[in-house]
């Protein structure tokens, strides 16, 4: 694979952990931003700082095809791979040893992958742990596939080996990608005049220099830079627990940058885009401050709560130092993005109830055809089957019926609510007939329909995320 090369000025940033939250910071500080046109025509002269790298010629063609939404919508959908490096190239000296990767691009760090809905009501980001050990396209002079962990992209080719990576392992199309470091990052920080983060306990870490005590602290960007740094006093020391404090802190930039009468100052915005823009690298498509406003501009709507922050569902590898993904519980967050759908889908509560709390996966139907139409049975039971229920049996009524009805054991009632909202009836019926359900189709019936349950509990937090919970930017959670 030939690919230009990556080049960014100055002196590099400090650590790796916080090149996602300067390039997202950046564009959060033009999304709270709403400059009068003169303001813009000042802005556009940062384009300069900007440096673009066009690798399509590099992706092939063997890509995810882009989903068209089923409903029209005002903007396109938008998937940004935002990547970081933790190469210490120009970092000056106790950061590390610039000769670690031989290709001086330096290893993948955390990846986001961030999908912003056609509507421009939701944004999604994904976490990809550095440590993730994957199945990914070689790249380089290799062909084929490798085994080996996800930050070996970045270094083996470049964003270009990253694009490909993701895509093949999530089957989303990558729109665009920005490659960061933090040199403006502490500058973003002082410019939204700190941004508070909660502790749970006091933090006195040596390494980073990071002193504070347990509550909520407004840090400067000297304090943030630290923050991020600090490894073995904040969490388990784990890449995990790192992503989970990245996190917390972009939800706290997206509700600083969104505040009320926050850089209404141009000359600071201008001054901070200047810092911030000198450590971005993008695709063509995103290499203007032009390009830039137009996003910008496109989510002024977008709320703090509509903004949420995941990590691929993950599982120990069991060897002391990685972690696989859980295909069948990420899945569903690609399909969400390619779809242009919400994820987690909205909690189905019936009118007049409660959300469903029984999942159709733990319910046994037994399907009655009542209807007095040939196969109408058959037909209902595989739409149940596609939805996930365990049906069990078919067979046809004794007589028919002009209602379709849900009979049920008073124990499973909770069941009973699921199979009742799936199959658009009101209708039910206590029988006492045990575990299994018994659906009756009837002339009434118009087909079923997907539910999705609630649980009524939340993943914990540094567990493993085979269930995950997301975190809306708009909600504080404390750390440590």
């Amino acid at each position: 694979m030939s690919e230009a090369p990556i080049v960014t000025d100055g002196d590099r940033p400090r650590h790796p952990v916080l090149r996602r939250v300067a390039a997202v910071g950046a564009v959060l500080a033009l999304v709270a931003t709403t400059a009068s046109g003169a303001g813009w025509v000042a802005l556009t002269r940062l384009s300069a700082n900007i440096t673009t790298v066009d690798v399509s010629g590099d992706l092939g063609t063997d890509r995810p095809v882009k989903v068209t939404p089923a409903q029209p919508q005002e903007y396109e959908p938008l998937t940004v791979l935002v990547m970081g490096t933790d190469t210490r190239t120009g970092q000056g000296s106790g950061f590390g040893d610039p000769s670690q990767t031989a290709s001086g691009l330096g290893h993948s760090d955390t990846t986001i992958l961030l999908h912003l809905s056609g509507d421009r009501t939701r944004a999604l980001g994904v976490s990809i742990p550095r440590d993730s050990w994957v199945t990914r396209p070689a790249c380089g002079t290799k062909s084929g596939t490798v085994d080996g962990k996800f930050n070996e992209t970045f270094s083996a080719g470049g964003p270009a080996c990253t694009i490909k990576a993701v895509e093949k392992l999530t089957g989303v199309r990558v729109d665009h990608f920005v490659v960061v470091d933090f040199t403006g990052f502490t500058a973003v920080v002082d410019a939204l005049d700190g941004v508070p983060v909660c502790l749970k306990e006091a933090v006195d870490d040596e390494k980073s220099g990071l002193k504070l005590s347990a509550g909520t602290h407004v840090l400067d960007g000297d304090q943030a830079l630290a923050f991020a740094r600090a490894r073995k006093t904040l969490g388990d020391g784990s890449d995990i627990s790192r992503i989970d404090r990245q996190q917390v802190f972009l939800s706290s930039v997206v509700r600083t940058a969104t505040s009320q009468n926050v850089l209404t100052d141009l000359p600071k915005l201008y001054a901070v885009l200047d810092a911030a823009t000198r450590s971005l690298t993008t695709d063509p498509g995103l290499g203007s401050v032009e390009d830039l406003k137009s996003l910008a501009l496109s989510m002024q709507g977008l709320s703090p709560s509509k903004v949420q922050f995941v990590t691929v569902p993950w599982a120990d590898r069991g060897d002391g130092a990685n972690v696989v993904w859980v295909e069948s519980k990420a899945d569903p967050i690609w399909q969400a993005m390619k779809d242009d759908t919400a994820w987690p889908p909205a909690t189905t509560v019936p009118p007049g109830q409660k959300p469903l709390t029984a999942k159709p996966s733990e319910i046994r139907v037994r399907v009655l055809n009542g209807s007095g139409i040939n196969g109408k049975g058959r037909e209902a039971a595989a739409e149940l089957a596609r939805l996930g229920f365990v049906v069990t049996d078919v067979a046809t009524a004794p007589s028919t019926s002009a209602v379709t009805t849900v009979s049920f054991d008073p124990r499973y009632d909770e069941s009973a609510r699921t199979l009742a909202y799936a199959s658009r009836t009101t209708t039910t019926a206590p029988t006492g007939t045990g575990r299994t359900l018994t659906l009756l189709v009837g002339a009434d019936w118009s087909g079923a329909r997907g539910v999705t349950v609630t649980s009524g509990t939340a993943t914990p937090t540094g567990g493993s995320a085979a269930n995950p919970t997301p975190k809306p930017a708009d909600q504080q959670t404390c750390v440590g």
